[in-house]
């Protein structure tokens, strides 16, 4: 897959990925349009990278700080992100305004931020900056992120941002590579709220 890099030996390279990968949204080939333009039925394999055909509850890394509750929304948007991803960084503002526009018309996604910064003060110190941010989880060891997307259905070596889809009983419906478009979420709007 073209968003899928090779698969990495040692977690800095890994780390290294996200800048080297990923390409600016509007450079983005429009996978997401191409593929649901060519079918007349839109499912959630048309647009993730990872669509288990059993939705069942994720297994979650060790977390500092713990994942913070959905707000009873029929669906948990996890963005996994780091402070010193360019693209991460570039999207985050695109998702708060999107779900919040959702929000507005009753379609409501909780926005959950889960950091795989190595240092807890670097993700404190940007959300601390940005006003309408959620709060962020953290992994307890961002080493431990390559193995955890390979159990998710990603290679080891694949790039962040990275966004995971859960029902409102936390049940893996999507896990998806790359910075997201507006276009990208409209699409993923037409699957959340048909």
């Amino acid at each position: 897959m073209d968003r899928l890099s090779v698969v990495v030996l040692v977690s800095a390279l890994w780390l290294c990925a996200c800048e080297e990968k990923n390409t600016a949204p509007e450079q983005q080939a429009g996978r997401v349009d191409a593929v649901l333009t060519r079918t007349s039925k839109k499912s959630w394999s048309d647009v993730c990278d990872v669509a288990p055909t059993a939705p069942s509850a994720i297994k979650w890394p060790q977390l500092t700080g713990g994942l913070p509750g959905s707000d009873g929304a029929k669906y948990r948007w996890v963005n996994i992100w780091a402070s010193w991803c360019k693209p991460c960084i570039e999207e985050l503002p695109l998702l708060t305004q999107t779900f919040s526009s959702w929000r507005e018309r009753g379609q409501t996604v909780a926005l959950t931020l889960l950091s795989v910064d190595a240092d807890a003060s670097s993700a404190e110190k940007f959300l601390a900056g940005r006003a309408g941010l959620p709060a962020s989880a953290r992994l307890q060891e961002a080493s431990a992120a390559p193995g955890w997307l390979t159990e998710l259905g990603l290679g080891a070596g694949t790039s962040i941002p990275v966004h995971l889809i859960l029902d409102a009983h936390d049940k893996l419906l999507c896990v998806r590579a790359g910075s997201l478009a507006q276009r990208d979420l409209e699409q993923f709007q037409k699957l959340l709220f048909p």
